[in-house]
């Protein structure tokens, strides 16, 4: 739709070019997740699962404080800390980030990543599911056979292995039911992120000291001098991996509908999927069934959103 109003018209190019920068930093959120990450974790598959987490939370903390302190977020970071129930809100929140980076990270240094890239695929179905239980939200039928076939495609797995598919289901509740619990506190994201790392620090110095003591820190290797210099520096470079997409997150999330937002995540688990096949772990049949079924059930959820934000938007 065209104006001769220059102003209007100055407004309308200045908002296309705002969506551009935003679908821009929401591609580079969603491929970093689902294709640097993996493979940056991957150079490092021969480190402790649990030495891998510490790292995040030690080497993240300071990129994250500078960022703030650039950006002038100190004065948030200090009212949020001030009020004990986003403080304990945040510290629920932590507990559920931290399962959740666990059960990541050890996915990929132990060749399962295709486990992980099935739940963040089901992540979005299950957060439709929450809403349901916890906020009384109400679901579309085509949004109930969505979730009927997320949850036929857990059993498949379930029943071809006899054992649950604990990476895939843990990385999806509790990133889904993180975002539950981050919607109740009043916290821009960086900020609610560094309180979360606060409040991981503790524990991950521990980690870290247990590590040490014990030999198997990978950070402190006593091998190959070049070698052991190279992992100590991809080490701490992992603050900066794992904040960069986050801080793009952050960007596009303030550009961009929810919708569009909606179907940029699936790239990630996408990126993620095509590692583990390229990596040489094992697609059978099952695992294919229930990929396709979840396929299947993304798409009837994408494209029942999408109608339902048409309707929504549709002049009366």
């Amino acid at each position: 739709m065209t104006t001769n109003d220059p102003i209007a018209a100055t407004h309308q190019r200045a908002a296309r070019d705002e969506r551009v920068v935003g679908l821009c930093y929401g591609l580079g959120a969603y491929t970093w997740w689902g294709s640097v990450v993996p493979l940056y974790l991957k150079l490092l598959r021969d480190a402790p699962a649990l030495e891998l987490l510490a790292q995040r939370v030690v080497f993240g903390l300071p990129v994250l404080l500078l960022l703030l302190a650039s950006r002038n977020g100190m004065p948030e970071l200090r009212r949020v800390l001030r009020d004990k129930r986003a403080r304990l809100v945040l510290l629920a929140s932590a507990v559920l980030l931290a399962t959740n980076w666990f059960a990541f990270i050890y996915s990929v240094v132990n060749a399962r990543l295709m486990d992980s890239s099935l739940g963040y695929y089901i992540n979005p179905l299950v957060s439709v599911a929450l809403g349901m239980i916890f906020l009384g939200e109400r679901q579309r039928t085509t949004q109930w056979v969505a979730i009927i076939l997320a949850a036929a495609a857990v059993t498949i797995m379930t029943i071809q292995r006899g054992e649950l598919p604990w990476i895939s289901v843990t990385v999806a509740l509790t990133f889904g039911t993180y975002g539950l619990v981050r919607k109740t506190v009043r916290a821009g994201a960086t900020v609610g992120l560094t309180i979360e790392l606060l409040a991981m620090l503790p524990f991950a110095i521990g980690l870290y000291a247990w590590l040490i003591i014990s030999g198997k820190a990978m950070l402190v290797s006593t091998g190959d001098q070049a070698a052991s210099l190279g992992t100590a520096a991809l080490m701490v470079l992992g603050g900066a991996v794992v904040i960069a997409p986050l801080v793009w997150f952050s960007a596009a999330a303030r550009r961009l509908r929810l919708s569009t937002m909606g179907l940029l995540q699936y790239l990630a688990p996408t990126g993620q999927f095509l590692i583990a096949v390229f990596s040489g772990e094992p697609l059978h049949p099952y695992r294919l069934a229930a990929f396709v079924l979840i396929w299947i059930a993304l798409f009837l959820f994408s494209f029942d959103s999408i109608r339902a934000r048409f309707r929504a938007e549709r002049p009366a």
